[in-house]
């Protein structure tokens, strides 16, 4: 029997508004604009990062969350840049495939590794960043 497309699936070239709301929220953190995130996560965001470095762990409110951003900027001496490539979302989730890079105190970080984002009424409620390497990126942020 050959393949027919299902009908139910949706129109190809459609990007669902989450995947928008999180490849607009990678641009605006590339550009360091903590207005923007703040905007999308929701005031008891938390965002847990695996692994046992000096940045892993739950991250949890708004401010927790954007000051972590902050220091993850500090800690490589402003290097660290991630580039999503890939976005794909649903009505409850995100997924981010993203490219880490930094380098500090010698080393360098080259990790591909995927965040998990769940939305709940439109906003960020949970992100999860879990690395390709764990043991290079504690290694690297140790």
């Amino acid at each position: 029997m050959p393949y027919a497309p299902s009908t139910a699936l949706p129109a190809l070239g459609r990007e669902h508004p989450y995947a928008i709301a999180l490849r607009d929220g990678y641009t605006a953190f590339a550009k360091g604009d903590l207005d923007y995130i703040r905007e999308i996560l929701a005031e008891d965001v938390v965002h847990s990062v695996t692994g046992r470095s000096r940045i892993s762990g739950d991250h949890r409110g708004q401010d927790e969350v954007l000051d972590f951003y902050v220091r993850v900027f500090e800690l490589s001496g402003g290097t660290f840049h991630s580039e999503p490539y890939s976005f794909l979302a649903d009505d409850h989730h995100g997924v981010v495939l993203v490219h880490a890079m930094a380098e500090r105190a010698g080393r360098t970080l080259d990790d591909r590794g995927v965040d998990v984002h769940r939305f709940v009424d439109g906003r960020i409620t949970e992100i999860r960043s879990v690395a390709g390497d764990q043991h290079a990126v504690d290694a690297f942020w140790s």
